[in-house]
């Protein structure tokens, strides 16, 4: 039997390498299949010095390698995305838009016009057939490295996370014989990016809406065009507060352009309910949502303040200190409602937050999730399960937090867009013992 161990070892490394792709957590694994195979070979078997010392040797080396590689792959494992709870498959498609009414801000280059991309997700009417896509997109290598290097790592750590397949279907046909679907922008947060909220949007997708992440280029991680252009992050666009003096102006440049971002994206949708598309007619732009994380935040209630195409606003941390005082005061016409990580259960934020809370003129709701941090209103959870110890995340689990959020997120849209809802938003909450009430107004 031992004749055959080598081959065997090298036919479950080959299996490994083709079915799910290399992964650099398990190189010393890889190693020591090289070696077991090099060893099998007759010439190096009939080595005699120190032969006993050598085996000694080599177990305490395979031993080592195996745990070294166990180690490696808990801290960074490739794990699997929620599955979505709805009735629907989904598919997905993305675009890439270009601004003609404004510059290309933060780029190289002022001459061009401002290029955003937008990912769409939508509720299937099949997918068999259809491609699977990754959980990064298209191009997953390019995004991982992307984000590897915005924070400081080498290229190949977060490489494993390419692996990662999402629960959509590449341009899969939309569901048929349905009226127009609700529709919901995703705007992520400053160096997040699109797939960083893609449970959101296969959660709503799943539940019959058309959700659309954008990715705002230079202020996201990494943007992959699907002309091939790769736009990083540009970190001048937010220098450090605390080396600023004027940091506010630059924050305020950077929420008014990730709203012209979703501005376009909103005038794109009006186009592409009209030509002849998988989503002619298919869009109900009566009822458009917006959820915002942090900067994206910020940016979906600045939009809901001045387009009132909006209907409804969820912000998770929403930033709207960079938001001038005059605008918050003006109040939202909407539905709004607010999640809170308890990192920001003090802080700058808060001031404006209030502001904005006291003069909205419709239903308004601020819960505070205990145990998050800023980061847990994203798909941070997919990355590392050593994010708590390294204060990334919060002492909740990111699963357990991320499944809170999607109740809140799909209650509020089937109770405002919909008007079909089940339960009202604080009665979600109180299935939650983690979830407390800050605030509460229902019409002024």
């Amino acid at each position: 039997m031992n004749r055959y161990l080598p081959g065997l070892a090298f036919l479950t490394f080959m299996l490994q390498a083709v079915i799910e792709g290399m992964r650099w957590q398990l190189i010393p694994i890889y190693t020591l299949v090289v070696l077991f195979l090099m060893f099998s070979i007759p010439f190096l078997q009939r080595i005699t010095f120190k032969k006993i010392r050598l085996k000694k040797m080599g177990y305490i080396v395979m031993i080592s390698f195996i745990v070294i590689s166990l180690l490696f792959t808990y801290a960074f494992p490739v794990y699997k995305m929620p599955v979505p709870k709805g009735k629907y498959e989904v598919g997905t498609v993305s675009f890439d838009l270009i601004d003609v009414n404004r510059n290309a801000i933060y780029s190289d280059d002022l001459s061009n016009n401002r290029k955003v991309k937008m990912q769409v997700w939508y509720p299937a009417e099949d997918v068999k057939g259809y491609e699977q896509v990754p959980w990064l997109g298209e191009n997953p290598k390019a995004v991982a490295e992307g984000i590897s290097s915005m924070m400081g790592f080498p290229k190949f750590i977060l490489s494993h996370t390419a692996l990662v397949m999402s629960n959509s279907y590449e341009d899969a046909p939309i569901i048929e014989g349905k009226d127009s679907l609700p529709v919901v922008i995703i705007s992520h947060g400053w160096t997040g990016f699109s797939n960083v909220h893609a449970d959101v949007a296969e959660l709503l997708a799943s539940h019959g809406y058309i959700a659309i992440s954008i990715d705002h280029t230079y202020g996201s991680a990494v943007t992959v065009f699907n002309d091939g252009e790769v736009a990083y992050v540009n970190e001048n666009a937010l220098p450090e507060r605390e080396i600023t003096p004027n940091y506010l102006e630059y924050a305020n440049k950077l929420v008014r352009t990730f709203a012209g971002d979703i501005l376009l994206t909103l005038n794109t949708l009006e186009d592409l309910n009209e030509v002849d598309s998988k989503f002619e007619n298919k869009l109900d732009l009566s009822n458009i949502g917006l959820i915002g994380h942090s900067t994206g935040g910020g940016a979906s209630v600045y939009t809901a303040l001045n387009d009132d195409r909006v209907k409804a606003v969820l912000g998770m941390d929403a930033w709207v200190e960079p938001i001038q005082k005059n605008n918050l005061e003006a109040g939202l016409q909407v539905p709004s409602l607010f999640l809170r990580s308890y990192e920001w259960e003090e802080g700058r934020n808060n001031e404006n937050l209030f502001i904005l809370l006291d003069e909205n003129r419709t239903p308004t709701e601020l819960f505070q999730i205990n145990g998050t941090g800023h980061q847990d209103f994203s798909m941070i959870y997919m990355y590392s399960p050593l994010s708590k110890y390294f204060q990334i995340t919060g002492e909740l689990d990111g699963r357990e937090g991320a499944a809170m959020q999607h109740d809140f997120i799909l209650n509020f849209f089937d109770l405002y867009l919909k008007g079909n809802a089940d339960k009202s938003v604080d009665e979600v909450s109180k299935q939650y013992e983690a979830v407390e009430k800050i605030y509460s107004k229902t019409k002024n």
